[in-house]
């Protein structure tokens, strides 16, 4: 039964990058409040958290940020990054799931409190089938992640938080004016 659920993970992985590729169907681009979007992909991942006793909360700016984007590929990059922080986080652990402005740029971002990664992998954890030591999955979370943001014109940065742990944060372009 595992290695069946493995399976069916993958190919569902394979078929969500597929989908995000250069040249696949482009869904219309809509003004997105990032504020709902992150609270319900947090809503989402509330369960697994609470198993594992991990802190899964949503950290607001008090500011409204939005951004031009498609939000069901927003959701599965949301997804993707709190699944991914939610396997690496030991037991008891903490993930907060962010939003805000860099540089008047509007972002994303997941904190948590795991083993992170080190610099001499930060680049490899976007290609396609990497997996971190023995870790289980297909290794395709990130590389979906990379996918998608670069479809929207974002860049995926990997930071180190102060007390250790991993910052994933994704920067937008430029999002719409006030007026839309």
């Amino acid at each position: 039964k595992a290695g069946l659920h493995r399976a069916t993970h993958t190919v569902q992985q394979l078929l969500t990058l597929a989908r995000q590729e250069p040249g696949a169907v482009e869904s219309e681009r809509v003004e997105i409040d990032l504020e709902p979007l992150l609270r319900d992909a947090v809503a989402e991942h509330a369960s697994p958290a609470v198993a594992r006793h991990i802190d899964l909360g949503l950290v607001k700016t008090g500011e409204s940020v939005h951004v031009l984007g498609d939000s069901a590929a927003l959701r599965i990059l949301l997804a993707n990054l709190i699944a991914n922080a939610l396997h690496y986080v030991p037991e008891g652990g903490r993930v907060d799931v962010g939003y805000g402005l860099d540089t008047g740029l509007p972002y994303v971002e997941v904190v948590d409190n795991g083993p992170g990664i080190p610099a001499e992998e930060r680049e490899r954890v976007f290609d396609r089938f990497y997996r971190r030591g023995s870790g289980s999955g297909a290794g395709l979370g990130l590389a979906i992640v990379q996918t998608i943001a670069q479809r929207h014109g974002a860049q995926v940065k990997l930071l180190e938080p102060i007390g250790g742990g991993l910052q994933i944060r994704v920067v937008f372009p430029v999002g719409p004016s006030a007026d839309c």
